[in-house]
């Protein structure tokens, strides 16, 4: 199955118009969205726009808010497209969790403040908006599957290609507590690629609304980035 993922619209329609040719032209399965529909909570007639071109596409929508996603924006959004934040939900045989970006002077009115236990994320495929600390090198090109291992530099773990199964990979010794196997995340507009945190497989993706995004095989967990346009 194919996921479309993306992240940082900032209200641009042209990312709307993207996402409609993609599934016309080349077809997804279902999207996952890392946040930041919008600026600083509005238009809200955006996220309007967003709603009809996700429900035309008839694909389940996986989502996280993002520090820019609040007041009526978000809360018309999660009325139609629930967000993973305090949920796990499975798909596929995959489970989804997440949690957005809220900051504290918000504080109150995200549903990710009542937060999924910590040991149901292991194994799970997380979204945030913010990237995990820790990564200061992202791979652009998907050598999955790949091994995690050798230098460590803080909770970085540089990665050479051994053409292991995912299975090998989920038994490696490097390992963060209680890890999700994908950590997909946004936020940082121009950076994009793939890094670890022990065996945990980061997906950084860049602003969608620079024509950036990326397609995930769900059977196999292979990330290609591609451009919505030039």
């Amino acid at each position: 199955m194919r996921a479309l993922l993306i992240s940082d619209i900032h209200s641009s329609y042209k990312v709307l118009s993207a996402i409609s040719g993609l599934k016309r032209d080349s077809g997804f399965d279902l999207v996952v969205f890392a946040g930041d529909a919008v600026d600083m909570g509005e238009p809200v007639g955006f996220i309007e726009e967003l709603i009809w071109t996700i429900d035309e596409s008839n694909a389940p929508f996986f989502w996280v808010p993002g520090n820019n996603d609040f007041g009526r924006a978000y809360h018309k959004l999660v009325a139609r497209y629930k967000s993973l934040e305090g949920r796990l939900v499975d798909f596929a045989g995959c489970n989804f969790t997440g949690v957005g970006g809220s900051p504290a002077s918000w504080a109150g009115q995200y549903q990710g403040e009542r937060s999924v236990d910590k040991k149901a994320i292991a194994g799970s495929i997380f979204i945030s908006h913010v990237p995990p600390p820790g990564i200061s090198h992202y791979e652009k090109f998907d050598r999955n599957p790949v091994s995690p291992l050798e230098d460590t530099v803080g909770n970085t773990i540089s990665q050479k290609t051994n053409n292991l199964t995912m299975k090998q990979i989920n038994n490696s010794p490097i390992k963060l507590s209680d890890a999700p196997l994908v950590h997909i995340c946004g936020h940082v507009h121009h950076t994009w690629g793939i890094g670890y945190l022990g065996s945990t497989k980061v997906i950084k993706l860049a602003g969608a609304y620079l024509g950036h995004c990326a397609i995930m095989d769900l059977d196999t967990l292979e990330v290609k980035f591609e451009r919505f346009w030039k």
